[in-house]
């Protein structure tokens, strides 16, 4: 995974580059063609967006370093184990790879970039293959045709030196006017890459940037906070943190949950598929539902378990909106199904559009009003919209409160897994 980037005027523009890991990613010279193959190679990778926040240091006139900047700009971050190695290989002469570490040494979340200017502060790959200070005096122009591998042990180490640089008083990267964490670690820095080529004929340079985070073992469980449409203040955060931590729904784009986006017919069996472990069961043929559909043997379980029902004897409609009754009552029989108590019955008399409610969702309907799964909208008379979109955001809330409240208050236990 990758993307390009380039310094103008305190902005660094990112472009996006989707590429399959482990298939070499290639930095295009719009001069010369493509000049490196790198590769990224670990046991644990995925990628997501981030809102990265750098406050910028640069030398100043006595040679310190001092805050200049401050830049907030999206980007992909690659998160990869420690095991993880990052291959280049030039293709053509003046390839040259720097290091920057982009540390944290005071928690708040902004992190800290050195910039020497002319004068380098990170570390650059020498044609001997390892990692030296990029203002060493040693040539950092690569092999053509020759394979470079930074490894995690390589960075770690010099990811700590920068540390150790950056918090001691008259080093080289002292940063006054911080009050580092002893918290901080060379594991919570994030690692830039750059790979750049320069011309020979004018000079102009071509980069390509790669930010890496790495971790111990294992990568961090998908959670709501990898989507930047999910705000840590909306009403539905924790639901959309408990159905993807938990691989009931997940993003409909690269860091993209879509929470106001309605949930699909599909997604709603799958859903409750996922929540029972997804057994077998018997094959339900529908037109629209082909055999190699992802929602296939979702929709066949949901089908058979009289959990939801087609549109038609031979249409499920899987990519039509669920309804506020169609939840209701998927859920209601799905509690039935793990032997909760479903005779509270509420009595829907006071909302102006109880009627609109159809005579088969009914029971449904009047249960999750008794739980708290649906509850009326407005003040004054207040609506069920039985027949209103269902959104991604309140599925999730909805979905949440269902499994944390609802299924543990079977007896016996309920055939629910909880992971």
């Amino acid at each position: 995974m990758s993307y390009r980037c380039y310094w103008k005027k305190s902005l660094l523009i990112g472009l996006i580059l989707t590429l399959m890991l482990s298939v070499p990613v290639w930095a295009a010279d719009s001069m010369t063609g493509n000049f490196a193959q790198v590769q990224i190679s670990a046991k644990d990778t995925d990628y997501v967006e981030q809102v990265l926040d750098l406050c910028v240091y640069q030398r100043d006139s006595n040679q310190m370093f001092q805050q200049v900047d401050e830049l907030e700009f999206t980007t992909p971050i690659n998160r990869v184990t420690q095991d993880v190695s990052f291959h280049v290989t030039p293709n053509t002469q003046n390839v040259s790879v720097l290091v920057d570490y982009l540390t944290d040494l005071d928690q708040d979340g902004r992190y800290e970039l050195v910039s020497g200017k002319e004068n380098p502060a990170g570390d650059a790959l020498t044609p001997a293959g390892s990692l030296t200070a990029s203002n060493s005096g040693v040539s950092s122009s690569l092999s053509m045709g020759q394979e470079y591998i930074l490894t995690a042990e390589a960075l770690l180490s010099r990811g700590q030196a920068a540390l150790l640089d950056r918090t001691t008083q008259g080093s080289t990267t002292y940063l006054p006017n911080l009050s580092p964490s002893p918290q901080a670690t060379s594991t919570d820095m994030i690692y830039m890459i750059t790979v750049r080529y320069t011309s020979p004929e004018n000079q102009k340079e071509e980069e390509q940037c790669y930010y890496l985070r790495l971790y111990e073992d294992q990568l961090p469980p998908p959670s709501a906070a990898d989507y930047l449409d999910v705000p840590s203040s909306a009403w539905y955060y924790e639901g959309v943190n408990y159905v993807v931590s938990q691989g009931i729904l997940s993003g409909t784009a690269l860091s993209r949950f879509n929470p106001e986006q309605p949930l699909t017919r599909a997604s709603l069996a799958h859903a409750l598929y996922t929540l029972s472990e997804k057994p077998e069961a018997s094959h339900v043929q529908f037109a629209d539902v082909p055999m190699d559909s992802w929602a296939y043997s979702a929709v066949s379980w949901a089908v058979s378990q009289n959990l939801m029902s087609g549109t038609t004897p031979t249409t499920f409609a899987p990519d039509l909106p669920v309804t506020r009754e169609e939840l209701a009552f998927a859920l209601y029989r799905y509690a039935q199904s793990q032997e909760v108590d479903t005779t509270p019955s509420a009595d829907l008399s006071s909302y102006a559009d109880a009627q609109q409610v159809a005579p088969w969702a009914l029971e449904g309907v009047q249960w999750a009003v008794s739980q708290g799964l649906l509850t009326g909208r407005g003040t004054n008379q207040p609506t069920l919209e039985p027949n209103t979109a269902v959104t991604r955001g309140e599925f999730s809330a909805i979905i949440h409160l269902f499994c944390e409240e609802i299924l543990p208050s079977a007896n016996p236990s309920p055939k629910f897994l909880f992971w």
